[in-house]
Formats: C-alpha cells, structure tokens, sequence
C-alpha cells in the first residue's frame, strides 16, 4: 500500500508502485484462503455464512464511511464536468462492489487523468476482490470437506482461463483487461493455490534465498513495470514476489533479522492500517488536485499528513470495533449478512440524496449555476410552444433532431439547420434549442468527440473518418435547398484542456510550422470537393471561425478554493493579438474557400466575444467559456442572437 500511494502522489517517485494492487491481489487470496482453510469443519450452510459475514465485517464499515465522506467532499468542491460525469456513477456503484465495471464500461483508462480526477477510482479493486469472493467459497469448499484437489484443479483452470482472457484484452480492450474480474481472477486465485501448495510451510535451510529472490522481484517489478503493460505481463512478477515473499518470510527463524524487523511496532502498524490507508490516500490526493493541487511539496506535505491522520481514525473507530462487536456479540453469520445488505442499501440511498442536493449545498459556482456554465434550461419559452428531441443513430457519434410543436406551424428562417462536428458543436445545443424556439426551424445536431469536421487542426482517425461520413450522408439524404449547414469546430491549438496546459510561445510556433501549413493544405483541398457537394445541391453552409482559446480551464479556476491550483496559472484572460495569430491561417484558408463557392459563409463569433484588445473568459462575473475553448451556457445566450440574423 505504501508503494502505491507513492505512485498516487507522484508516479516519478515509484514509477510501478501501482503493482502494489497487484502484490494486494495475491497476498488477499493467499490470506483468505488460510483463515478458512484452517477453520474448524462446519455443515456448508453456516460456513459460507460465516465466510460472507467475515467479508462484511471486515470491509463494509470503512468503505462505508469513506464512500459517503468522500461523496460530500466531492459534491462541495468538485464542479461538474461533461468529462467527469462518471464521479457519481463511481461511487454509487461502490456501496455495492461494482464501480470496477463502470469504470470498464466507460472506458476510464486508470491511468488517463479521469481516472486521477474521480474520488471513487480506487475503488476497482474492492469490486475486483468482492466479486472474486462470491466465487471463490464454492471452489474452496472442496478443500474444507477433504478433497483439496478438486478446489486446486478447479483453481488452477478458472485462473488459466483468467490470465488468457486478460492476455487477449489487453490487445482490444485495455480498460477491461484492468478493471474486470474475469481478467483480474487469476492474480486472487495465485494466492489460494499458493497456500494450497505450500500450507505456509518452505524449509527454513531455502527460505532465505527464496525471501532475496522474492524482493529482488518486487523491486524489480515496482521500478520497471510500464502502465501499458498491466496487468498482463506486467503483474506476473510482483505476484509471483508476494507470494514468495509472504510463504518464505514466514519461514524463517523468529530470531532472524528480517523476521525482528517485519515485527516492530511500525511495519505492524502501517500493515493493520493498510486497508484504511488505501480507502483514503486516493480521495485525499483527488481532492487536493480539484483544489489547491498537488504538483508541489507545499502541497503534498499536508496532504500525505491528512491521508495518515483520516488513515488511523478510520483504522481505530470506524474499521476495528465492528470486528471487536461481532466477536463479543454471538450474531450468527445470516443476521450480520442482512444487516451489511441494509447497511449498503442506506449508504447508497444517502449518497444519491447528496448527488441531489449538490445545486443547493455546493461551494462551486459551477454546481450552484448549470445554467450560466451548461446551459441548462435556458431556453426561453415561446406561448404553447415546446421542444422535442429525437435520437438518431449514426456512427461513432450522437445525433439528435430538436422540433418545436405544440404551437403554429413553422415559420422558420431557412426551414432546416444542420449544426455538425466535434465536442465544440455539442457545445452549441443551448443556441439550437433557442434557434428552434424562436424560429421554428427544424434543427439537427450532428456531434462527435475529438472529431472536428472540417477542422483544419485535427488528425483524421478512422473513426472520425466515418462519423464524417455518415453525418455528411445524413445531411445529404435530408437537405433541401435554402437548408442551412453549421460547420463548428475547434480549428486552433488549445493553450490548456481540462487537466493540463501549454506552453504559448510552442502552440504559435507550432502553428506556424511547416508541416502545420502541409496539413491545412491537404484538408483545405479535401473541403473544397464536399463543401462544393453540399453546395451543388443549393444548401448554404456556414463556417464558424476560431473563437478565443484560453490558456486555463474556467470550470476550474472561477472558485476562492481552486484559483491558486496550478492549472490556472495561465489565468482566463489572453491578448486578442494571441488569438489572431493563431486563427489567422483558419481565415486565410476560410476567404479562399468562400471565393471558390459562394454558397459559403464565414461566421465570426469573435468581435462579440472579444469586442477589445483582451479576450476574458467571463463577462459580468458569468462565464462564456466553460473551460480553455468550449462555449457556456452563456455563451450560447451571448451569440444567439448574431447567428439568428445570420439564418435571417
């Protein structure tokens, strides 16, 4: 656990300190399986009763506590964010030991900066080991009643089956080769056929140099195991070096100095809190990265003080006594099981009470105002008239038709309003609605992550390449002339994402570059031949030119407890000449292609935005921009008005 919250705080410090789980996995299996293999005989109803009770007592109450801690902690300073919208679904799913499949199921690569940014990712593993031991008593059973070669063999298979299917994830499925149980199986199972094998016993005459060999693989495997590879090859080692560590240490002599050392006062104590110091590092450090960072000593030294002060608290008055209170109490197993049930139950119905609460009782300005930062329910109403929206499919993207009714028929600008690319135009949906209210003109949203249509900037990607073209064919299949295609995308370099920024003086060097001019070129001429496509067919097309791009996240730094992290050192403000620059080949490009065909308009949202020499983030204390590039809610509002007299 020390390995691994090393990594946590600074993966520089230990760069494979996140084979600690793994060492965690294995020593877990080898554990359990001697304090059950080791109990007396008892009919299999109250056994596994026993078992299950055990795994409650032992895990529920701290997990308990720092789930419901950590979602209050969360709903006060963390602001909501279009890619951090899996914190909730995390931490929810934790009272039950699944949050490890919602983190597969949404792709959140542990060690992508979403993961680093969710309160609740730590708890994969916890799924990983709770859903293991729902298997794990009806394989070992057999060793309890006196046939320990069917609970070996049985081991054994499952675990064959384990390792080759994390073998083939993590060639297609990375995320699900990390997070999922049945690509984690083996490394539990490790354990359990390592007390099998051995019973705890290696002859001392070997135990020295199998604890020498056993460390060397540890260190091993803590300083040179690469994130790409885990967990398959990568945490073959440092289970296999647990488990060599755990059987040989415990064969060498009491009087040894390993055995001495491994039996002070501290290693003993950091080994009882382990559990608790692993529940509560990680929210610690998420914390302190949604607030006041943790990049530097000044910040890291109090948060590694807090992990250890929540660590003994949790370990002294909220993990022992229920373990010291069914040991005195008599319960039977079944009762303690309902009880841990009840328990889950009630957590998780007060956490999603604290989800709700969050517009009331959160500090950030961003969870009290979604309408300034999201544009939520922002539309303003006309008479009986109301939206409708329809999903469509379409490849690698969303798509979305907004229709008003309930009111005269339309008398719309143009009739229909195509609004297609990236995140940007996703971005842009408090203006559609607002189009369609007023309007009534029917509008499409055509969106795909990452995937800018007609960028000028971005890579093409296979992906990207077939959203572009299914979204093209869907506007070609329904545009009628005079139709109205909206073309938004995030066409300069960012100067900061949602974690990380950059450096300024690069972006503009980058802009300026060589093969920076090559790409353009090469798209520019691609987008000649499909504008002049839509254009045959009479259908105008709007291209949005850059908007302003800032060189920190607003949704981060608009709060008193965030505006010293460093990410928003850049500040929210940044010199119109900055942005001229980097647009002005986008524009070059943009009049060229508007000569060639005259169906095509350049909207420019930049005078409105930025009307003087410095371009802000936020006006009148409302944000315009939700982070570094992504219009607001209040943005939309702002620019709405200049792209309906566009349509007009």
């Amino acid at each position: 656990m020390l390995a691994v919250v090393a990594y946590h705080l600074d993966a520089a410090l230990l760069p494979g300190g996140f084979v600690g789980v793994d060492m965690f996995f294995a020593i877990s299996g080898f554990v359990v399986s001697r304090s059950v293999g080791l109990r007396p005989v008892q009919p299999l109803g109250a056994w596994l009763a026993g078992f299950y009770a055990r795994r409650i007592v032992r895990i529920l109450p701290a997990v308990w506590v720092c789930l419901l801690l950590s979602t209050l902690a969360t709903v006060l300073v963390v602001p909501y964010a279009y890619l951090s919208g899996t914190i909730q679904r995390t931490g929810l799913a934790a009272f039950f030991g699944f949050s490890n499949v919602v983190l597969a199921a949404n792709a959140n690569d542990y060690f992508s900066p979403l993961a680093e940014f969710n309160s609740f990712t730590q708890t994969w593993s916890l799924g990983v080991e709770e859903q293991y031991y729902l298997v794990f008593p009806f394989i070992f059973v057999f060793y309890v009643l006196g046939k320990p070669r069917i609970a070996g063999w049985s081991l054994v298979a499952i675990a064959a089956l384990s390792l080759g299917l994390a073998a083939q994830a993590m060639a297609t499925a990375p995320a699900r080769a990390f997070f999922l149980i049945t690509d984690r199986f083996w490394e539990l199972a490790a354990g359990a056929i390592c007390f099998q094998a051995t019973r705890g016993l290696v002859p001392r005459r070997g135990a020295r140099v199998g604890v020498i060999l056993s460390l060397l693989a540890i260190a091993a495997a803590l300083i040179t195991t690469r994130p790409d590879a885990t967990p398959m090859p990568g945490a073959i080692l440092p289970v296999c070096g647990a488990l060599g560590f755990m059987v040989c240490s415990g064969a060498l002599a009491p009087s040894s100095g390993l055995a001495r050392l491994l039996a002070r006062r501290w290693p003993v104590a950091i080994g009882r809190m382990s559990y608790s110091l692993y529940l509560w590092h990680w929210p610690v450090f998420v914390l302190f990265r949604w607030t006041v960072g943790l990049a530097t000593v000044p910040t890291m030294l109090p948060a590694v003080v807090l992990v250890g002060a929540v660590s003994v608290a949790s370990y002294r008055w909220v993990e022992t006594p229920p373990r010291r209170a069914w040991g005195r109490s008599g319960l039977p197993g079944v009762t303690i099981i309902g009880v841990g049930l009840a328990v889950a139950l009630l957590g998780w119905g007060v956490a999603g009470g604290i989800w709700a609460l969050r517009p009331v009782i959160s500090l950030s300005t961003v969870n009290r105002h979604p309408g300034d930062w999201y544009g939520t329910d922002i539309v303003t109403a006309r008479g009986a008239c109301r939206l409708e929206t329809r999903r469509m499919p379409i490849t690698d993207g969303s798509a979305e038709r907004i229709t008003r009714t309930g009111c005269a028929p339309p008398m719309g600008a143009v009739g229909h309003v195509f609004v297609v690319g990236d995140s940007h135009a996703t971005m842009y949906e408090p203006m559609a609605r607002q189009i369609a209210m007023d309007t009534g003109d029917r509008v499409d949203l055509l969106a795909a992550g990452g995937c800018g249509v007609f960028s000028l900037a971005d890579a093409d990607t296979p992906a990207c390449r077939a959203f572009r073209e299914a979204a093209l064919a869907m506007v070609m299949a329904s545009a009628e002339p005079g139709d109205v295609v909206f073309f938004p995308s995030l066409r300069v370099p960012r100067l900061a994402d949602q974690f990380v920024v950059f450096d300024v003086a690069a972006t503009l060097a980058q802009v300026a570059s060589a093969p920076a001019a090559a790409a353009r070129d090469q798209q520019e001429a691609a987008m000649e031949t499909a504008l002049g496509a839509l254009a045959a067919r009479r259908v105008r097309i709007v291209l949005e030119a850059p908007t302003p791009v800032f060189p920190a996240p607003a949704f981060r730094c608009s709060d008193w407890f965030n505006r010293a992290n460093p990410v928003c050192a850049g500040g929210l403000t940044v010199p119109r000449a900055t942005i001229e620059a980097l647009r002005a080949p986008v524009l070059r490009a943009f009049a060229r292609i508007a000569a060639a065909t005259p169906l095509v308009r350049v909207w420019d949202p930049l005078p409105i935005l930025c009307p003087g020499r410095e371009c802000s983030a936020a006006r009148d204390g409302r944000p315009l921009f939700f982070d570094g590039d992504h219009l607001s809610g209040f943005g939309n509002v702002v620019l709405t008005g200049s792209f309906e007299g566009l349509l007009r």
